[in-house]
């Protein structure tokens, strides 16, 4: 209140002292004239020079009033702007700047003189690759005259890039003409590199730096793409390479070793012919790298390269004081005559691979005589379509055993195929791979759903309270609609989320990383648990544990078997029991088959076990037995 009291006496105070000196200045003048100039005046002369006084007086008193106000608000936009951090700038439509703030000097290097004394000084400092849409930026906001936000790259006094977030809006006059623009820029130089960061490991072996899986089959699609538009018929040549004797390694002198030799490995092959000739060079898993080359496409240069890469290989690797040998094996298929799209051509030089080592050659190319396993698929597909239509592929369960109990607190529920005579048909091996080849994944799928619901909802009404554990392909989990399909399966068929928890194994989440979280998180948000199975067998699931949000952690049977006679296994076993329990991640051992590895885990802190040790995976009717004893 004490406030605007003395905002009122201030405005008070400049009328007084405008009318003052209106009437200073006037009524002198006035008198003057009518002294000296009229000789004579009569009172009602005196009515005008008072009103002109009066007038003027006010006039000049509103004007000082807008005039100190105006003053109050440059002041207090000077002061905002001084001191923040975005740099800040008003530019008129002849690209002259009419403000720009300090900040410009440490986010740029340049001072805000620099910017006065040359119009539009930041087209030249704009990154050449952003030159162009920095130019239609410019042009739309002067000419369509409205607000944009684009991110572009700058170089600075000092010449480092640096990314601006650049929110830039249109200045208008009182008749609504565009007479400048506004704009505010803000430094995202460490948001974009994060994101880079993170993209990168997306994108690239963390290992050994090489571009990985994801990023190869993105790259070979570009390139059938690009033929296609073109209607052309480039070839290109797809090399899946083995390295030959790289198990011995690992096994003689451990994972650490193994591990710098794929790095020393990956860095001979980046000075291979392959490299010189543009291939492109990946890390396809494990030990398997895949080449990809427009120019070595003719069996000539393909065995010159072949004989090169082993050539590169030979010279001893010494590594850790050890002095190692390695080859490889390679299988080729050439684009378009050995397959149309990434996965069939890599599929088809896996083939050619397998081939050259199982004939004990350095390499083979693939030939449509391997297309026999095809036709045994074809007519393994038939059978298993016929066996779906015929319910003959049915859910088993293995119970999960909690290992301080030895109580079942759960079941993983399997698909078995049970033939006519009631005997187990072909293995879970053979066939789900085969349905995800040929798309009968989806109908395999919810056909063991609906069964195992059956099940579920007859255990739930005896009063047996344990979670079920299903098993999720990459092909069903890369479906757009498989959370919406599941929710609705699920519900329709009287099922709670809450018992219910999804195993993927890393290879489900290698597609679109950001993608699969955004499902797993969907599916957390309805009640189904999560599980990463197979944990350990691939070479980013340290990654993945930090990225999605696991409820339970499977130990591979991998680092089970030999749990008791490889110190390594046991100290592999520990270290992914511990970093589970530090992650708040129930832990699960899969494969236990002897009383030594149960006791041994259970010292360790493993939750839970599953294995031939505890029960095979059986018939609803046989689990139903189990349950009740």
């Amino acid at each position: 209140m004490e406030k605007l009291i003395q905002q009122k006496f201030y405005v008070t105070e400049q009328y007084v002292k405008s009318l003052f000196w209106s009437f200073v200045l006037i009524i002198p003048l006035s008198y003057v004239e009518f002294y000296f100039i009229q000789t004579s005046y009569a009172l009602v002369d005196w009515v005008i020079p008072i009103v002109v006084a009066l007038i003027f007086g006010l006039g000049m008193g509103y004007l000082s009033k807008r005039s100190e106000v105006h003053k109050k608000e440059r002041a207090l936009f000077k002061a905002v702007v001084d001191f923040s951090l975005e740099f800040t700038f008003v530019r008129n439509v002849e690209g002259k700047y009419e403000f720009v703030s300090p900040a410009v000097e440490d986010l740029t290097g340049y001072s805000p003189e620099d910017f006065y004394k040359t119009p539009n000084f930041m087209d030249s400092i704009i990154h050449p690759e952003d030159r162009y849409d920095w130019s239609s930026h410019v042009h739309n906001v002067n000419d369509d005259g409205k607000p944009e936000k684009v991110e572009l790259r700058i170089f600075t006094k000092q010449g480092e890039v640096r990314w601006l977030e650049h929110l830039c809006g249109p200045i208008h006059n009182s008749s609504g003409e565009i007479i400048g623009v506004r704009s505010t820029n803000i430094d995202i130089t460490e948001r974009k590199l994060s994101a880079q960061k993170l993209e990168r490991l997306g994108f690239y072996d963390p290992l050994t730096d090489l571009p990985n899986r994801r990023y190869l089959n993105e790259y070979m699609s570009k390139l059938i793409a690009k033929n296609e538009q073109r209607d052309a018929n480039e070839k290109f040549a797809v090399f899946f390479v083995d390295l030959n004797r790289f198990k011995y390694v690992n096994d003689a002198h451990g994972h650490s070793v193994g591990d710098q030799l794929l790095k020393e490995v990956a860095r001979r092959f980046k000075s291979s012919c392959l490299e010189s000739k543009q291939a492109m060079i990946t890390r396809f898993g494990g030990d398997e790298f895949v080449f990809v080359t427009k120019q070595a496409v003719t069996t000539e240069s393909i065995q010159e390269c072949v004989a090169q890469m082993n050539v590169l290989l030979e010279a001893p690797f010494r590594i850790q004081g050890y002095k190692l040998s390695i080859g490889v094996t390679a299988g080729i298929a050439v684009y378009p005559q050995d397959g149309l799209t990434p996965e069939i051509l890599i599929k088809n030089s896996d083939a050619a691979m397998y081939k050259a080592k199982s004939q004990g050659l350095s390499m083979a190319f693939f030939s449509h005589e391997m297309t026999e396993h095809a036709t045994e698929m074809v007519d393994l597909q038939s059978r298993l379509r016929g066996a779906l239509n015929r319910g003959l592929i049915k859910p088993f369960y293995q119970p999960l055993i909690d290992l301080k109990t030895g109580k079942t607190i759960g079941v993983e529920v399997l698909a078995r195929w049970v033939t006519d005579d009631g005997s187990i048909g072909p293995s879970p091996a053979v066939f789900i791979p085969v349905s995800e080849e040929t798309g009968l994944i989806g109908a395999l799928s919810e056909t063991m759903i609906a069964q195992a619901c059956n099940d579920i909802v007859r255990w739930q009404q005896e009063g047996v309270q344990i979670k079920y554990s299903i098993n999720v392909s990459a092909r069903q989990f890369a479906d757009d609609n498989f959370c919406t399909e599941a929710f609705a399966q699920f519900e329709r068929l009287g099922v709670d989320p809450k018992t219910v928890q999804i195993e993927l194994t890393e290879s489900v989440l290698l597609n679109n990383t950001e993608r699969s979280l955004q499902k797993i998180q969907e599916l957390k948000a309805r009640g189904f648990l999560i599980a990463l199975d197979d944990f350990g067998t691939g070479f980013a699931s340290l990654h993945y544990l930090t990225l999605f949000p696991f409820d339970t952690l499977k130990v591979d049977r991998a680092f089970v078997t030999n749990i008791i006679e490889d110190k390594r296994q046991f100290a592999i076993a520990k270290s992914i029991i511990n970093l589970a329990h530090d992650l708040d991640l129930v832990v699960v051992a899969e494969g236990i088959e002897t009383e030594e590895q149960r006791q041994v885990l259970f010292d360790l802190g493993c939750d839970v076990g599953q294995g031939y040790l505890f029960s095979r995976p059986v018939a609803p009717d046989f689990l139903s037995n189990l349950l009740v004893a």
